[in-house]
C-alpha cells in the first residue's frame, strides 16, 4: 500500500478571533509540494488572516498548522508543547516567503540591499555573497537594471517585483502572496502576475490570496473559496469557475466576472 504523502502546508481547523470578530471559523487547507492554491472570496472573508497564521504573524486561537511536517510557532519536546523562541520563529519564517499588498520595502536602502538584507541579518551570510544572490534574484524578476534604485524611484509594479525577489532570495520552501496586485495601477498588474506565474512554473509551493480570477483559473492547481471566515468550497479551477457547487460561490462569481 502506498504511504500517504505529507502536505507541504497542512492547516487543520484554524480559528482566529479579533475581539468580537471571528476572522477564521475552523478553516482547513492542505497544499502539496509544488502545488499552487489560490484563495478567492470577498474582502474580509479571512484570506489574509489565514496567510498570516501560516506565517505566524498572527497566532491562531486554536487549530494546527504545519509546514513541511513542522508545527508553526510551537515545538514538542518529550510530549510537551512550547512556543518557539523569537529566534526560532524568525528562522521558521525564513523558510516561508511572504509578499504583502504594500511591498514593505525599506525606503532608505536600494532595491538590491532590500533583497540582500534577510540573507545577512537572518542567515548571517557575508555581504558579498548576499549581494550576488540578490543580483541573481533581481535579474529573475526582470529588474537587473534597477539594482541601485531606491524604492521611491520605482513604480508600484517594480517595487512588488523587488519584494518577490527579496522573498525568493531566502530560498523558501513555500511562498505566500497576500493580494499582491491590489495596490497596483491596472496597467502594472500584468508584470507582477507574469513573475508569479514564472515562480509557479519553477515548482514553488504557493498560496495566493487574490482577486485576479484569470490568474487563479490559469495558474492554480486548486481554488479555495472563502467567505465569512469559512472555507466554503475547494476544487480544481475549471470546476470552481464553471460548475460551482455552492450558491454563495455562484453569486460571488456572477458579481466579479460580470
Amino acid at each position: 500500500m502506498t504511504e500517504a504523502k505529507t502536505p507541504m502546508i497542512d492547516a487543520r481547523d484554524v480559528r482566529k478571533t479579533f475581539g468580537d470578530f471571528q476572522a477564521l471559523k475552523g478553516v482547513s487547507l492542505a497544499v502539496d509540494q509544488g502545488e499552487v492554491v489560490c484563495l478567492i472570496g470577498p474582502s474580509g472573508s479571512g484570506k489574509s488572516t489565514l496567510l498570516r497564521c501560516i506565517n505566524h504573524l498572527e497566532v491562531p486561537d486554536s487549530g494546527n498548522i504545519e509546514v513541511d511536517g513542522q508545527p508553526v510557532g510551537y515545538t514538542t519536546t518529550d510530549g510537551r508543547s512550547r512556543r518557539k523562541s523569537s529566534r526560532e520563529i524568525a528562522q521558521m519564517r525564513s523558510q516561508i516567503g511572504m509578499v504583502f499588498q504594500m511591498f514593505n520595502l525599506w525606503p532608505h536602502i536600494s532595491a538590491i540591499e532590500n533583497v540582500a538584507l534577510g540573507l545577512t541579518k537572518v542567515k548571517g551570510m557575508p555581504v558579498e555573497q548576499a549581494a550576488e544572490i540578490a543580483r541573481t534574484q533581481m535579474d529573475r524578476v526582470g529588474l537587473a537594471q534597477k539594482c541601485d534604485a531606491f524604492p521611491e524611484h520605482l513604480s508600484g509594479g517594480q517595487r512588488q517585483r523587488v519584494a518577490i525577489a527579496r522573498a525568493l532570495a531566502m530560498e523558501p520552501k513555500v511562498m505566500l502572496f497576500d493580494e499582491p496586485t491590489s495596490a497596483l495601477d491596472p496597467e502594472l498588474v500584468g508584470e507582477v502576475l507574469n513573475v508569479m506565474e514564472s515562480v509557479a512554473a519553477d515548482g514553488m509551493t504557493m498560496i495566493v490570496a487574490t482577486h485576479e480570477m484569470g490568474f487563479a483559473r490559469k495558474v492554480a492547481d486548486k481554488v479555495v473559496f472563502m467567505d465569512d471566515g469559512n472555507d466554503v468550497e475547494t476544487g480544481a479551477p475549471d470546476k470552481a469557475f464553471d460548475a460551482p457547487e455552492s450558491e454563495r460561490l455562484r453569486r460571488f462569481l456572477n458579481r466579479v466576472l460580470a
